[in-house]
């Protein structure tokens, strides 16, 4: 039986570790001494606790420091061993799921692209994805004990802290999912899961253009429309994973179009990529000149293209497409009143000009007579930043580097209790 006094010692000492492995990873590559400094502790304390970190692989010496002015011995620095185990990440979209594995940092190893098929039903989506989850683990020859976790990101309404996806609009028949159980049971490995547009919104601001940004907001356009919400530096979720759902806000009272969610008048049945496709389909057809367009179906990569060329009917679709996103986005600033929105999705492809055009219309329907040059731009993380962010919630959830009062992450008390 453990006494309190060792059960205080064990925490303020695994505490001490946690953050030397977080200014290891924020800072580094960094010197011990530095690291005292931060920390207030004493060097032979903050040595000792080091050698254990080296010990468990999760610190690396890294060269050494340039020389003092007044030609001092120079430091051993440190640095974070990304190579100390992986983690998968998944995408799960509309028309695509992603794959990856990746270190400890998010660098993506090797990847797999394969279409959802949502149609299919979850049964078979998912029975797909454990498939390809397999694969990628025996395509790059990967210990399975050295992966710590699987993240997923879903589309549609998330229950991360239960590992359900409660409903998604545009997945067929994704109703009360209990996918982290599924998935764990199949692949005995950790998994955690969160909204597509809440881990796209953690990757940036792990690693993208929102890293020293408190209060921001990322808009996923696509075939659905969401958002993920970092305010004070907390992630926003809200009770049952609601928390985001901008595509439907009821926007259009008059509107007749039925969103997937069932309600008329979404943000969603506005700018979304499938309702741009309808708009433009049903104004060729009053047009008479189908044959001008070929009498096909049409393709996202051929509306980019008409629009780079000025196609008159494809043209006035994507800026209403625009306006309607540039709406949405007013209203997000009207609540949250973030430093930055970042636009990801399928709408960067058009361009500067369609920026341009949703700034216009949010600096039209934000307050007009208050002058303020919105900070909206477009992601530069591309097309693997929902599995980046994927990651991202397995390596904070095991290593647990946020939370201060208790003891260190799963992963270094289980790397302890390994050795024991």
């Amino acid at each position: 039986m453990v006494d309190d006094g060792e059960k205080i010692n064990f925490s303020l000492k695994e505490i001490n570790k946690k953050n030397i492995l977080r200014i290891v990873i924020d800072k580094g590559p960094i010197s011990r001494i530095d690291i005292s400094r931060r920390l207030k502790i004493s060097r032979p304390t903050t040595s000792a606790y080091i050698s254990e970190l080296i010990e468990e692989d999760l610190i690396e010496e890294f060269g050494k420091s340039d020389s003092t002015r007044s030609g001092g011995k120079k430091a051993v620095l440190l640095q974070f061993n990304s190579k100390a185990g992986y983690i998968i990440g998944v995408m799960i979209g509309v028309r695509s799921i992603r794959v990856a594995l990746t270190d400890l940092t998010s660098n993506i190893i090797d990847i797999i692209k394969f279409p959802t098929e949502e149609w299919l039903g979850p049964d078979a989506v998912i029975d797909k994805l454990i498939n390809k989850l397999k694969e990628i683990i025996k395509k790059t020859k990967t210990d399975q004990k050295s992966i710590i976790g699987i993240g997923i990101g879903a589309t549609g309404l998330v229950d991360g802290k239960n590992g359900l996806v409660i409903f998604s609009p545009n997945l067929s028949g994704w109703s009360n999912i209990k996918l982290k159980e599924i998935i764990e049971r199949k692949i005995d490995l950790p998994v955690f899961i969160e909204n597509e547009c809440r881990v796209q919104a953690i990757a940036e601001k792990k690693y993208g253009m929102a890293k020293n940004i408190r209060d921001f907001v990322c808009f996923e356009t696509g075939t659905g429309i969401g958002t993920g919400v970092f305010i004070d530096n907390k992630l926003v979720v809200g009770n049952k994973g609601m928390a985001g759902e901008v595509g439907h806000i009821i926007t259009n009272l008059g509107g007749k179009r039925v969103c997937h969610c069932g309600n008329v008048g979404c943000l969603e049945t506005l700018c979304s990529t499938t309702s741009l496709f309808e708009d433009i389909g049903d104004d060729i057809k009053e047009s008479g000149k189908a044959s001008d367009y070929g009498n096909s179906e049409l393709k996202l990569e051929d509306l980019f293209e008409l629009y780079r060329d000025g196609d008159e009917i494809v043209t006035r679709n994507v800026e209403d497409n625009a306006r309607y996103l540039g709406i949405g986005i007013s209203n997000t600033i009207k609540m949250f009143n973030p430093e930055l929105v970042i636009i990801h999705g399928d709408v960067i492809k058009f361009g500067e000009k369609y920026l341009d055009r949703v700034k216009k219309s949010v600096t039209e329907n934000t307050f007009p007579k208050v002058k303020d040059n919105y900070n909206i731009k477009f992601s530069e993380m591309g097309d693997n930043v929902g599995v980046i962010g994927a990651t991202s919630i397995v390596f904070d959830n095991i290593f647990e580097l946020d939370s201060c009062s208790d003891i260190a992450g799963h992963y270094i008390v289980k790397k302890r209790l390994s050795r024991v």
